[in-house]
């Protein structure tokens, strides 16, 4: 899936690097930052998923809602939904993740670059068979939450006035903590830091 998000993704780009005026904006104009925007913040990459696995550590894809009030600062809220059930199991899981980042700004030309601090709460459920026998199955349900920070550097290049495609890469500490964990009931905290990285598409009003 995401070399298909990818390569969809780096489809558009050339298509957009190859035709400059697809837009009807021509290379001596640069676009003006605009007060609102919303856009995807494709996020399915963290080093931590290579050495670890868990559910717990996985990001989401987010919907972002881009505020500038002024040209050099800009507020980013953001939220995403994650929800999946096993045919087999007919076991769910659920993730809820809402966030926010502050950044500082630089454009040059059709580039906008950023830097700040992004930081993400994420409420997770995931449903788990207990215990089975000749009357069912008894279903338990792991809880768990995370609050992430970190800072994050990132470039947007404008393809006319309302269009951005960028990227983004950051360092991020997790505590992640778990309420009946899965067969043992226990309590259970983690901590983490971790690299990740993503890929914003945004639409400017």
């Amino acid at each position: 899936m995401k070399r298909i998000v990818l390569f969809s993704i780096s489809i558009i780009a050339s298509i957009f690097l190859i035709n400059p005026d697809l837009f009807g904006q021509n290379e001596e104009e640069i676009p003006k930052i605009k007060i609102f925007g919303v856009g995807m913040h494709i996020e399915q990459f963290n080093t931590v998923d290579i050495w670890m696995v868990g559910i717990t550590t996985v990001p989401v894809n987010k919907i972002v809602f881009t505020i500038s009030p002024i040209k050099n600062f800009r507020l980013e809220p953001e939220i995403g939904f994650s929800s999946f059930n096993d045919r087999t199991t007919d076991l769910s899981y659920k993730s809820l993740n809402i966030g926010i980042g502050g950044f500082g700004m630089y454009q040059l030309g059709k580039t906008n670059f950023y830097g700040g601090l992004r930081f993400e709460y994420a409420d997770m459920a995931n449903e788990y068979v207990q215990s089975s026998s000749g009357n069912g199955v008894v279903v338990g349900t792991e809880k768990t939450t995370r609050l992430e920070i970190g800072p994050a550097l990132g470039a947007e290049y404008f393809f006319g006035s309302h269009f951005s495609l960028g990227g983004e890469i950051g360092l991020r500490h997790m505590n992640i903590k778990t309420n009946g964990e899965q067969y043992s009931g226990s309590t259970n905290e983690k901590k983490y830091f971790t690299s990740n990285m993503g890929i914003l598409l945004r639409f400017y009003f």
